[in-house]
């Protein structure tokens, strides 16, 4: 047969095969079970197989170490420990009684299972250009691996910012050990497949028993332990390899999971120790490898033991993280064990196998001094929520306050979920037009508020990590930003924070859900119906009846709810104020009246609207209307100027000239003073009056003649703040626009502007994102004046503005403006 010419490549490695890894081989009962076989049917070709592989395996294992630094995914001690393991979980009876073709699976496996964990040196580099500015591809293979882990990156937004921030304080070390964590995890993540690929690469046609090609079966089986564990049941009890010889494929699976996950080992390193990478006392991932090779286990069909003795709280835990996980992978390869049984014995092959349904995990122990002291005290304690009190803070007026918020969470729920398959059908070319219905009726005896939409709707997957798990929003996920990469998604979600399912339960008792997802072009999954009666209810899962994708959520409502007082007209007035720039149709239903709402909708929301008392006509004041269409750097709505003048020329402050008057004898001065101030222009004056005795009183007013409003939504969701709340309102890193005039605004960040919020959408917090948006929106205001001004009296009023501002946004803005037009 044709073998893999790693082992005629140099004498180095064919040397080190020889002196170093046969003598090791040589020692595994399966090895020796499986030559002595082949010598009596005279099956030397597989020997020289295994042989071959076995060298290729362990040499390439050894290339991504120097990539990776202390994150060394692999060895050959990993898979030599495979195979020693599948020799204590089967027993030395049940070895013998294998077929040729199974013992050479078995070890087959054990050495190539993992082998996508040990890329190509270039793809490594490719991954790590990710962070490289000036990376280029031409080659299309290359340049689809570099798109691939860029997608992965791209996925985990956190992380990125993370790395920035590090960078930025020049802690450039950190950064790069959670980029080479980042490179790890994609090629953990990616290794069952990567496999699959080297095996059709360098293996095709070569993983053979006499006539037999076993390739893909070996492929499937490598590519399986990264799978749920269920997908054995699919493949073949009894696989015909030969005249009366077969193989158990199901059991070669269960035996290479169960042996690999035993193995502690680095790819699976559990998020609890990376919480503390970077905190006081950080431990490396070099500490963890020095425990994935646990000081002693006992493994046998009876029981399964570690000894381990750990130096840091975080290892330990992590060790029981993980016979937690090895608890449940007994139990279900238990399950698959029980029926291959059954199957074998009715084949009359003696093949018995067996495992503990747990770990026995009495020698996880604490270090201990000289003085045999523990190092620690070991304690399973960490931060827990308690779940009824969480729900307290998130639906009390400690953070919703107004029950209203109910409709708006499920308003940015089904705008998402539209947005996500728009997106999603455009890339597949099929016609689609995203919908919402909003209804508000009676019954029976009871009130329903409904909100349906035609959006990507959901699956039990959704349901069971997303929708259930509160703070848990898919919109955060990556699961969202592989299918926002995937459909060239542009829209930035409305929903945060995985809270909002919540709100329902502020105002009904019973909240049922009709769903159904979009799973590919014209697929979709089977719809399921929900109905959760209190938010401490178990979930009640049925099938659904939806006929298309997308999800209609109805709200049982209480008797006393926020719309049972209002008229129907009124009703629809307060879903309109929630939803003030809709990005396509939404309609709103009560029993008698319809009205739609769409993208168009927002036209009519001018900031002349918002102009009150404190917007006076005045002859020292000009106004200048300015539309704000920027949807380019995602600003769309309008705005009102108010600017001091004084014979037609911008001013600071005006004092009129004062007049003398003589009543009664006595003499009085009456003057009126304005002046510009910050969001307003104010007016002091003085008058007499006489009161019914006749006494003169002489009185002095202020007042403001302009003062400054808005009305702010982002993704077309009302946010109920204001730009300009008063100084005594402002709280600790709530943002405020301070300028140098009144300004009426109406606008909506849209696009893929963004803005922080608080958990209740109520507040807008202060970040960077913030700083751009106020310098931004100060460009445009200040450019829409410019425009509609003389040159003259745009320099003069940008003196003015200058001097009386310290507004460090504002005037980046104002300075990035130049005089375009003169009138």
């Amino acid at each position: 047969m044709n073998t893999s010419p790693i082992l005629q490549q140099n004498g180095n490695i064919t040397n080190n095969y020889k002196d170093e890894y046969l003598p090791r081989l040589k020692k595994s009962l399966i090895y020796s079970v499986l030559e002595a076989k082949c010598n009596t049917t005279d099956d030397n070709e597989v020997m020289t197989l295994v042989h071959s592989a076995m060298a290729y395996s362990v040499q390439r294992t050894k290339s991504i170490i120097k990539h990776m630094g202390e994150f060394t995914l692999h060895d050959s001690d990993h898979l030599f420990n495979v195979l020693i393991l599948m020799e204590r979980l089967l027993t030395k009876e049940v070895i013998e009684q294998l077929s040729i073709p199974e013992l050479m699976l078995l070890i087959l496996t054990a050495f190539f299972h993992d082998i996508g964990m040990a890329p190509d040196e270039k793809e490594v580099l490719i991954c790590k250009s990710v962070w490289d500015l000036t990376a280029n591809y031409e080659n299309e293979e290359e340049q689809t691996v570099y798109n691939r882990f860029k997608r992965f990156y791209s996925a985990r937004p956190e992380q990125e910012e993370i790395i920035n921030k590090l960078i930025e304080k020049g802690e450039n070390t950190k950064a790069d050990t959670i980029k080479s964590y980042l490179v790890t995890e994609y090629i953990r993540q990616t290794h069952a497949d990567r496999a699959r690929a080297i095996i059709g690469k360098d293996w095709e046609g070569k993983i053979k028993f006499r006539d037999t090609d076993l390739t893909v079966e070996f492929a499937n089986i490598c590519h399986s332990h990264n799978e749920d564990a269920l997908k054995l049941l699919e493949f073949d009890k009894n696989y015909l390899c030969g005249t009366g010889i077969y193989a158990c494929l199901p059991l070669i699976g269960i035996i290479l999971r169960l042996s690999d996950i035993l193995d502690f080992d680095a790819k699976r390193t559990p998020l609890i120790l990376y919480s503390h990478l970077y905190v006081r006392h950080p431990v490396s991932i070099k500490e963890w490898n020095k425990h994935r090779a646990v000081e002693a286990w006992e493994i046998t069909p009876e029981i399964i033991q570690f000894s381990a003795k750990c130096t840091h709280p975080a290892i330990e835990a992590s060790i029981h993280e993980f016979c937690d996980l090895i608890d449940h992978e007994l139990s279900v390869c238990n399950n698959i064990t029980s029926s291959l049984n059954e199957f074998n014995k009715g084949k009359a092959r003696n093949i018995i196998v067996k495992f503990p349904f747990t770990v026995n995990r009495d020698k996880i122990e604490t270090k201990k001094d000289i003085y045999n002291q523990p190092l620690y005290t070991y304690r399973d304690t960490k931060f827990n929520l308690s779940k009824r009190q969480v729900i307290d803070l998130l639906m009390g007026t400690k953070l919703y306050g107004n029950p209203e918020v109910a409709l708006r969470e499920l308003l940015q729920n089904s705008i998402d979920a539209c947005l996500l398959r728009q997106a999603q059908e455009l890339t597949w070319h099929n016609n689609y037009a995203p919908e919402i219905t909003v209804k508000y009726y009676k019954d029976a005896t009871e009130e329903v508020l409904e909100v349906i939409d035609n959006g990507t709707g959901m699956d039990q997957y959704i349901i069971d990590n997303y929708y259930s798990k509160v703070g848990s929003s898919f919109y955060k996920s990556t699961d969202f930003y592989n299918l926002k990469s995937d459909s060239n998604a542009e829209f930035t979600p409305t929903s945060r924070f995985g809270i909002g399912i919540l709100s329902c339960f502020m105002v009904a008792d019973t909240l049922i859900v009709d769903t159904r997802r979009v799973l590919g072009r014209h697929d979709s999954s089977a719809p399921i119906n929900v109905t959760v009666e209190g938010q401490e209810s178990i979930f009640w899962i049925k099938p659904g009846l939806r006929d298309a994708p997308g999800t209609t959520t109805k709200l049982i409502l209480r008797k006393v709810n926020p719309w049972d007082k209002m008229t129907e007209a009124e009703f629809i007035k307060s879903v309109e104020s929630v939803i003030p720039n809709p990005p396509f149709k939404i309609n709103i239903e009560t029993s008698q009246q319809k009205k739609t709402r769409d993208e168009n909708s927002f036209k009519e929301v001018t900031a002349s609207v918002l102009k009150d008392y404190t917007w006076k006509e005045d002859g020292n004041i000009r106004t200048f209307e300015i539309p704000i269409e920027e949807k380019e750097n995602g600003l769309v709505g309008s705005a009102i100027i108010a600017i001091l003048e004084s014979q037609n020329k911008p001013v600071k402050e005006i004092k009129l000239p004062s007049i003398d008057i003589t009543v009664e004898g006595e003499s009085y001065t009456l003057e009126k003073k304005l002046w510009l101030s910050e969001n307003s222009i104010s007016q002091e004056s003085n008058s007499i009056t006489v009161n019914d005795e006749g006494e003169i009183h002489k009185d002095s007013t202020n007042r403001d003649l302009a003062k400054s409003k808005s009305r702010l939504s982002l993704h077309g969701i009302e946010v109920p703040t204001t730009l300009f709340p008063e100084p005594w309102r402002v709280k600790f890193n709530q943002v405020k626009i301070s300028w140098p005039f009144p300004l009426i605004i109406v606008v909506d960040i849209c696009g893929k502007s963004d803005l922080d919020l608080n958990s209740s959408r109520t507040e807008i917090i202060m970040s960077e994102k913030w700083v751009g948006f106020e310098e931004e929106l100060a460009f445009i205001i200040c450019s829409g004046i410019a425009k509609e001004a003389t040159l003259q009296y745009w320099d003069e009023l940008k003196t003015i503005l200058i001097a009386n501002s310290k507004n460090e946004q504002f005037l980046r803005g104002l300075n990035r403006v130049t005089h375009v037009h003169s009138i």
